[in-house]
């Protein structure tokens, strides 16, 4: 092998391992327990006022889309929970978001590391796992990079040092979040994306989350 192509050999498997280990480090910036900034979120009554569509002029499985909730255990203990603690008129409209509702109003956001991912938990009731793939934003015909829960199918991916979700939710449409950490002060920027057909538009939320105390 000449000089210059052992460089060039040398250089990308630098590169290589350089990347791999920004990716490491921001992902061990994710971990941990974290607490709404209600002050520096957008809150949802807000973002999604007018928004939602009438319910007359809707079109939707409604009896399918309750079997595959009643399917899953943890969907069903979340939802009941939220029915006891949240009787706000405005919350009860909020849920015909289906199970972007979570991503969207809990106060509280458990992060923790896997050998292959994250496992996520929002309000100390819904666990979620993402598993970021490592050839990034590319879907096989086999599907093994998705990740399928009661939130939907979820493709993870990351982009530098932001973890990129895309989700396929059960009734139809799309959730795009982007989970980065951000630094002096130490928060957690959670941007939310949500294109469903209760909605007359796609609407983004920003929502900030501080370290909270043990």
């Amino acid at each position: 092998m000449r000089l210059s192509e052992a460089f060039f050999a040398f250089s990308v498997l630098l590169t290589g391992t350089v990347a791999a280990g920004n990716v490491h480090a921001a992902a061990d910036e994710l971990t941990g327990h974290w607490k709404l900034n209600e002050k520096l979120s957008e809150e949802a009554d807000e973002a999604f006022d007018g928004k939602l569509r009438k319910e007359r002029h809707l079109n939707i499985d409604r009896e399918s889309a309750s079997q595959r909730r009643a399917m899953d255990a943890s969907q069903d203990n979340y939802w009941d929970a939220v029915g006891k603690a949240r009787e706000r008129r405005s919350s009860k409209n909020l849920r015909r978001l289906g199970s972007a509702y979570p991503l969207l109003t809990s106060t509280r956001l458990d992060i923790n590391r896997l050998e292959d991912g994250f496992a996520f938990t929002y309000d100390e009731l819904l666990p979620r796992r993402v598993r970021p793939n490592p050839a990034g934003r590319v879907y096989s015909a086999k599907g093994d990079e998705l990740i399928s829960d009661s939130i939907g199918h979820t493709l993870s991916y990351w982009e530098g040092d932001t973890l990129v979700l895309e989700t396929d939710p059960p009734d139809g449409g799309r959730y795009l979040e982007k989970i980065k950490r951000l630094h002096a002060p130490e928060r957690l920027e959670y941007r939310v994306n949500v294109k469903l057909r209760v909605l007359t538009e796609p609407v983004e939320m920003v929502r900030i989350f501080e370290p909270k105390s043990p």
